[in-house]
């Protein structure tokens, strides 16, 4: 089907991809619903080139003035009064720190750079117990300017010096090269893979070259499109690794359904095609709306979720109506562009007010030099009064902020213990040099996150500590990825050259493993380092508790906060604690220290027990001195 201007069909297809994406964002299913992001890709590549191209034909030029300005009125007006709105609300229901965190992505998302930011975040592991930004569907978009910045130059260039078929070749190269980068990135750094330009070319690049072949199809390939797009929202999770080779699945099917034409699935029908005329502003307002919402008592009930989507959906046609289309049809008018000037300044102060008005509140707390932990410890049934009390606690601690900054074990965040190797095992020991004993720690984050007790249990003992951890990789043998096991066993190396007197394995139950193959790669864990110490100590990890960054809010009370302890942990534990039976380890069940009936509160004592819900806040973490002294 050859290039042509507006067509309903595709309008109708933004419809069906910004369902897929708020629907999946709200509910969680359809589960794949995110390669919607994946649909408008592929269709932006295909129109915008295909327009660039037509205005080459038909002008004998380009001109980038106008494209830029067509770019600046399409997405700047909805896209800084979305934002605007977002900074207001956050304002007033999230705490400053979370708040001040808004703003700030909201500068990144001004600047078309929202991509780069969360991909900065996403590299540091410390950052994925962050909170899901207001803002953080703005990577899109980023990805999406960053791509025309480069493209029409490119595109220009080839066209003048070689013409069309040299513009194809080089089209394809660089999806090719895109492709290729995107597998590799995506397997050796999929955070920051999944928000990168480079590694997400390839999808607008398939909708380029699609305008520039423009093949004849027949109309039945729209339905292998179809069957193929509704095939990738099911086959791909959330735990699929994206953007690699996965999305070619519904990258090509959208280009056979745009090459196609999809009026035979129902794509032009007025219903569909509505949503698809709205799906901008829908796209904006949905995860804002969403994230904020859910802060509120009872936003994540089914009924709350249903008035989101009615408020989404409203915001998004008033926006349309109201500020999107005057703006985008501005240059057929220049009365209209004028009355517009109004509206366009006050759209800029209510930005600016609001990023001013959070960015410089007082009250923001500063992250503290971390000191070797605090609080003295107490008996432990006076531990299990306060986690009682914690449990019916109805107001938050006054300095609750600032607990939370910089939480995190020192070890792991300043001293960069949490992915020990061969090049840094020196510096990721503690302890008097000449110790009467020797403790090595096995696991992951969660294993790290014991380390500010013990720390002090073993300075009690004059033990000294060698940290032998890596991130996102447990102890249980060949259940992760090759480049765990190869960890595994440089860390069994080191132990067998060490001769520990005490062994600690401690790592959070993770990954796509039963508990019958955890209660396997434990077996063989333990019995690799049991010759070589003379005490093995299965630590379990903390049942979760709610994350203190989203559940902390200014409508929120630390009630709202409590979990049980979920049936999962429990299956993983029971795995465990035979694994260690078997091996003739000891096996550590930390509840008692956490929990009490069952239910695991958030705060005790006026201290975070964890500040993302997997991972111990150091300050509570000292509080357990006298538990991990008495397991040593």
């Amino acid at each position: 089907m050859a290039f042509k201007g507006f067509r309903p069909d595709i309008e109708g297809l933004r419809g069906v991809a910004v369902l897929l994406v708020v629907l999946g964002h709200l509910t969680g299913w359809p589960r794949g619903g995110f390669v919607g992001v994946d649909v408008f890709f592929v269709i932006s590549g295909y129109l915008i080139t295909g327009l660039l191209v037509s205005e080459r034909q038909r002008t004998g030029r380009i001109s980038l003035r106008r494209f830029y300005l067509r770019r600046v009125r399409r997405l700047l007006p909805a896209g800084i009064l979305v934002l605007a709105v977002t900074d207001a609300a956050a304002t007033l229901l999230l705490v400053p720190a979370r708040a001040h965190e808004t703003v700030l992505d909201s500068f990144w998302a001004l600047g078309f750079l929202a991509n780069v930011h969360f991909a900065s975040l996403g590299t540091d592991y410390f950052s994925l117990t962050r909170a899901p930004s207001a803002v953080q569907h703005y990577w899109s978009l980023s990805v999406e300017e960053q791509f025309y910045l480069v493209w029409p130059c490119l595109l220009m260039a080839a066209l003048a010096a070689r013409g069309r078929r040299a513009l194809v070749v080089v089209a394809a190269a660089a999806v090719a090269l895109s492709l290729v980068w995107s597998v590799i990135s995506t397997s050796r750094t999929p955070a920051s893979a999944y928000f990168s330009s480079p590694a997400r070319a390839w999808e607008l690049g398939a909708g380029a070259l699609l305008a520039l072949l423009a093949p004849r199809v027949p109309s039945w390939i729209a339905w292998v499109g179809g069957v193929g797009l509704l095939a990738s929202v099911v086959v791909i999770t959330p735990t699929t690794g994206v953007p690699g080779y996965a999305l070619l699945l519904p990258v090509l099917s959208t280009v056979a359904i745009l090459a196609a034409g999809g009026e035979r699935l129902g794509l032009s029908l007025l219903p569909v095609r509505f949503v698809g005329r709205i799906s901008y502003s829908l796209y904006l307002w949905h995860w804002p709306v969403i994230v904020l919402g859910g802060t509120l008592p009872g936003g994540t009930t089914a009924v709350a979720k249903a008035g989101l989507l009615l408020m989404a959906g409203a915001l998004a046609t008033a926006s349309y109506y109201l500020v999107e289309r005057p703006w985008r049809s501005a240059h057929h008018d220049p009365s209209r562009a004028r009355r517009l000037a109004a509206p366009a300044y006050a759209t800029a102060v209510v930005a600016a007010l609001a990023l001013a008005f959070v960015g410089t509140t007082s009250d923001i707390p500063r992250a503290r030099t971390p000191a070797p932990v605090p609080a003295e410890p107490g008996a432990p049934d006076t531990l299990a009064q306060e986690i009682r009390s914690g449990l019916r606690a109805s107001d938050w601690p006054g300095d609750l902020d600032a607990e939370l900054v910089d939480a995190g074990a020192p070890e792991w965040i300043h001293d960069k213990c949490l992915d020990v190797s061969a090049k840094n095992e020196v510096r990721c020991v503690y302890g008097p040099a000449g110790g009467r004993e020797s403790v090595a720690l096995l696991g992951d984050s969660v294993g790290v996150s014991w380390l500010p007790a013990l720390r002090r249990a073993a300075d009690e003992r004059s033990a000294r500590i060698h940290v032998l951890t890596r991130r996102q990789c447990p102890n249980a043998i060949g259940i992760v990825s090759p480049s765990c096991t190869e960890h595994q066993q440089w860390a069994i190396g080191a132990v067998q050259r060490l001769r520990p007197d005490v062994v600690v394995l401690s790592a959070r139950y993770e990954g796509k493993a039963t508990p019958e193959r955890w209660r396997d790669g434990m077996t063989r864990m333990i019995a690799a380092v049991t010759p070589y110490t003379k005490r093995v100590v299965v630590l379990a990890p903390p049942p979760e508790t709610a994350n203190l960054q989203s559940c902390y809010t200014r409508s929120s009370a630390p009630s709202d906060c409590v979990l049980p302890v979920s049936a999962r942990w429990l299956s993983y534990a029971s795995a465990e604690h035979a694994a260690a039976t078997a091996g003739h380890a000891d096996f550590v069940d930390p509840r008692p220290w956490l929990c009490a009936d069952g239910r695991c509160p958030a705060v005790v004592a006026d201290l975070p027990v964890m500040f993302d819900g997997r991972h111990l806040a150091a300050a509570f973490a000292a509080r357990l001195t006298p538990q991990l002294e008495a397991m040593l």
